[in-house]
């Protein structure tokens, strides 16, 4: 599975020119540091394997770092060992082995241990929240929670979730891990690798192909309403859409609504809050020299990119459902990717960018050297401010090296051969208000299925083909043991009993339910509402 890179291409000249200005004009903020030593647990006492710094920089899944609970990490590592040989395994598989360790918190005890057969070196790991992950092996999903089970001796036993018969190019999870999008293709056959040349450099591999030729809109995007009841190990999710686009990407969405970008001309931008319920409400304009690219940070506010010449996105904007841009910043720096790690309870996320220069053509192989530094900053979002500025070693592409705790009061970072563990200062008489204020503006959650009656939001930049938006289609064949088709009003669906996925290959795929499509005619949804009616009294 392909990791979601963006890249972007800025003068050397004019980013000299313009870094020396906002230099003498805004350096103060980037002086935020950790006030005292970070506590360190070293990566080999966690049994840790060096990784491949071809395959970091490339942006392939190698490690992870995550906040199990505020006092307990899962890290996860690629490990050399030798495989059993799967029958009639796909030629284009890559398999691999990754180990995964629970690690208390401050002793650096290890409390268990397991380890997982991958057959890509795409990202296969997602923290759900309340201690929930989602691990991916090829195209299945399954849940499992550590600490819930770690009394039952099975800490990392597994629940089926969802499988598919299509390729899953991308999986986003909101901040408050209330909505979860699954982005898929049609499975097309491999690319045969071109042949290397007699003499000079090996050719760079075509890229994968996204669905079937010719379809204008080839990704499915499901929506699915993600709850986690109880203290156990159930993630209750509920197939809530499907959406079609041209191409994987980032979608600003919760489970409440989405984030659209209009172009009101003259580089100037208006955001507008699309509820998948209700009236669309208008939010703050921004001016922009290219598309922004707006992320929610929490249920109520959001970031969004955006450029102030040119069209390298150096400047982030804060924004909140009042319809306010609460602060705007320059980011310093050449860069080629970024990821997120968010801390909602209190009010604070965490931007990594890994900082260098990309080629200017794709088909270009960029040396190590082109990547100088991978670094990490805490906000606080309502106001901006920057509370903690810190490397990370190696660098790693994907991310994923790098997380916030559920309080927001501590950064765990892989950095110099460790595990560094930096508190962060404690929420102020303002932060608290602002939180108070900003978990106020939070729109009214809705279980009814999400109907876009407004533009689709889309992946990225990309915008779907016209005719996609008014042709009915076939949603993509998703099946679940832990979802259901929405009717009317809508019902959470309890996962099956926990279930071992073997640690040989992937499980066979489920036979496909078809969800509900959101490109409907006049009266198709009422149809789709009493069938399925019909179907659960026949059951």
């Amino acid at each position: 599975m392909p990791v979601p890179i963006r890249t972007y291409v800025i003068s050397r000249t004019r980013q000299l020119l313009r870094l020396t200005l906002l230099v003498l004009l805004a350096s103060a903020p980037l002086l935020a540091r950790a006030a005292g030593p970070p506590l360190r647990i070293p990566l080999d006492s966690l049994g840790f394997q060096p990784q491949s710094t071809q395959f970091l920089l490339a942006g392939s899944s190698m490690l992870t770092v995550n906040y199990v609970d505020n006092r307990h990490l899962l890290f996860t590592f690629g490990v050399h060992r030798l495989m059993e040989r799967i029958a009639n395994d796909p030629p284009d598989d890559q398999d691999r082995m990754v180990e995964a360790v629970l690690v208390e918190l401050p002793s650096g005890r290890v409390l268990a241990r397991t380890d997982w057969r991958l057959h890509d070196s795409g990202q296969y790991l997602w923290g759900l929240g309340h201690g929930r992950f989602l691990l991916r092996v090829h195209d299945s999903l399954m849940t499992f929670a550590p600490l819930a089970n770690l009394a039952s001796g099975q800490p990392f036993q597994q629940r089926a979730f969802l499988t598919t018969d299509r390729r899953i190019g991308a999986v986003l999870v909101s901040p408050e891990s209330d909505l979860m999008i699954i982005e898929s293709a049609e499975r097309t056959p491999p690319v045969p690798a071109p042949k290397p040349p007699l003499f000079g450099p090996s050719p760079k591999p075509a890229p994968e192909p996204v669905g079937r030729p010719g379809d204008p809109a080839p990704v499915a995007l499901s929506f699915y309403r993600l709850a986690t009841p109880g203290t156990g190990d159930e993630v209750q999710a509920t197939l809530a859409g499907v959406a079609h686009s041209t191409r994987f990407g980032d979608v600003a969405a919760t489970s409440a609504g989405h984030i659209g970008v209009v172009d009101e001309g003259r580089q100037e931008w208006a955001f507008d809050f699309r509820p998948f319920s209700g009236k669309a409400k208008e939010l703050a304009p921004f001016a922009s020299t290219c598309d922004p690219t707006p992320r929610f940070v929490s249920s109520s506010e959001f970031v969004a990119f955006g450029c102030h010449g040119g069209n390298a996105p150096m400047v982030l904007g804060g924004f909140n459902m009042r319809g306010e841009e609460m602060w705007e910043q320059n980011l310093f720096g050449d860069y080629v990717g970024t990821s997120m790690a968010f801390a909602p309870e209190s009010g604070r996320f965490a931007l990594g960018r890994v900082l260098g220069e990309a080629a200017a053509v794709d088909l270009t192989i960029v040396p190590a050297e082109a990547y100088t530094a991978q670094n990490v900053v805490v906000y606080q979002t309502e106001s901006g401010k920057q509370l903690l500025h810190v490397d990370c070693s190696p660098i790693a592409r994907a991310g994923q090296n790098f997380a916030l705790s559920p309080d927001g009061m501590s950064l765990a970072v892989v950095r110099d051969g460790a595990i560094a563990i930096y508190s962060l200062p404690p929420l102020s008489k303002q932060d608290q208000a602002d939180l108070k204020e900003a978990r106020a503006l939070v729109p009214e959650q809705s279980v009814l299925p999400i109907d876009f009656a407004g533009p689709s939001p889309v992946p990225a930049a990309a915008n779907p083909a016209p005719e996609a938006a008014a042709t009915p289609k076939t949603a993509p064949a998703i099946s679940s043991k832990a979802a259901s088709v929405p009717s009317a009003a809508p019902a959470p669906v309890t996962p099956p009993p926990a279930a071992s996925a073997a640690a040989s290959g992937d499980a066979a795929p489920e036979q496909p339910r078809k969800p509900p499509t959101l490109y409907t005619l006049p009266g198709d949804k009422e149809r789709q509402i009493q069938e399925h009616t019909d179907e659960k009294g026949t059951k």
